[in-house]
C-alpha cells in the first residue's frame, strides 16, 4: 500500500493576457428615405460601404491561477529483507554476535536509518551527552568488538567490560527496532538504557548489567509477547 506524505512549495507563477476586439453584429434593420426612384444612385458605385466606429469598454478578465507538480524518483536505499507483512511489527529479532558477524546487514540498516545511530542521547548542538556514543558504519565493527575508545567506555574494571556489553546489546536492539522487530518492553528497556548512558559520571557508574540482559533478552527473543527470535533458516 503506497504511503502518502504532502510536500509544499511557495512558486511566483507569470502569465501573459492578451485582449483581442471582438465585435458582434446584432440584429441589422433599414429604413426608407423618400420615394423610389427611376435611374442610379449619385455618386460612385461601391461593393460595400465601410466606416469606423470606436467605443471604449471596461474589460474583465476572470484569471485561475494553479500549478501541477510531478515527482521523479532518485533511487532507493534498500533494508534487509524480512518476513511478514509491512504492517505488522512482529518481525523476528537477530543477536549482537550476528550483527557482529554480518556487517552488510548491520551497516545496510544504520545507512536505513539515516546514516547513525546514537546510543545515548545528544545535547541541543549534536554532540554526546553523558556516555553517549554515535554509530555508523565505519565504527559499528568497534561496538561489536569491544573496540569503543575511552571515552566514553569507562576505564575501570568491572566497569569497562560492563558498559562494554550495554553499547552491544543496545546497538543490537536499535538494529532490530529499525528491521521491523520492536514491543512495549522493548521500547522501555531501550529508553532506560539510552537515559543511563546519557546521565553516567565521566568514569561510570553501576546499573549496566541488568540493562544488558533486558537488552539481550529482548535481541534473542526470549521476552513473551515480543518477536521472537529468527529461525536459522531465514538467517542469510
Amino acid at each position: 500500500m503506497p504511503c502518502l506524505t504532502n510536500v509544499t512549495q511557495t512558486v511566483c507563477l507569470n502569465a501573459e493576457v492578451r485582449v483581442r476586439p471582438q465585435i458582434t453584429v446584432g440584429e441589422v434593420r433599414t429604413f426608407c428615405r423618400g420615394e423610389a426612384f427611376i435611374g442610379n444612385c449619385t455618386g460612385t458605385l461601391q461593393p460595400y460601404c465601410s466606416f469606423n466606429v470606436s467605443q471604449s469598454i471596461c474589460v474583465e478578465v476572470p484569471l485561475t491561477f494553479e500549478a501541477t507538480a510531478e515527482a521523479r524518483p532518485n533511487g532507493i536505499v534498500c533494508g534487509t529483507p524480512g518476513i511478514g507483512n509491512c504492517g505488522e511489527e512482529t518481525s523476528c529479532t537477530l543477536s549482537q554476535g550476528f550483527f557482529a558477524t554480518h556487517e552488510d546487514v548491520t551497516n545496510a540498516l544504520i545507512t536505513a536509518a539515516g546514516g547513525s545511530i546514537v546510543l545515548g542521547m545528544l545535547d541541543n548542538s549534536n554532540n554526546p551527552v553523558g556516555l553517549s556514543f554515535i554509530v555508523n558504519t565505519t565504527n559499528a565493527d568497534d561496538v561489536f568488538n569491544g573496540n569503543i575508545p575511552i571515552p566514553p567506555l569507562p576505564a575501570t574494571p568491572p566497569l569497562q567490560g560492563q558498559y562494554r556489553q550495554l553499547y552491544q546489546q543496545l546497538l543490537a536492539a536499535k538494529l532490530n527496532v529499525q528491521n521491523g522487530a520492536t514491543c512495549a518492553t522493548a521500547t522501555d528497556a531501550i529508553q532506560a538504557a539510552d537515559t543511563f548512558l546519557a546521565t553516567s559520571p565521566a568514569g561510570g557508574t553501576t546499573g549496566a548489567p541488568a540493562l544488558s540482559m533486558a537488552l539481550e533478552a529482548f535481541n534473542t527473543g526470549n521476552i513473551p509477547g515480543c518477536p521472537d527470535h529468527c529461525p536459522m533458516t531465514i538467517i542469510v
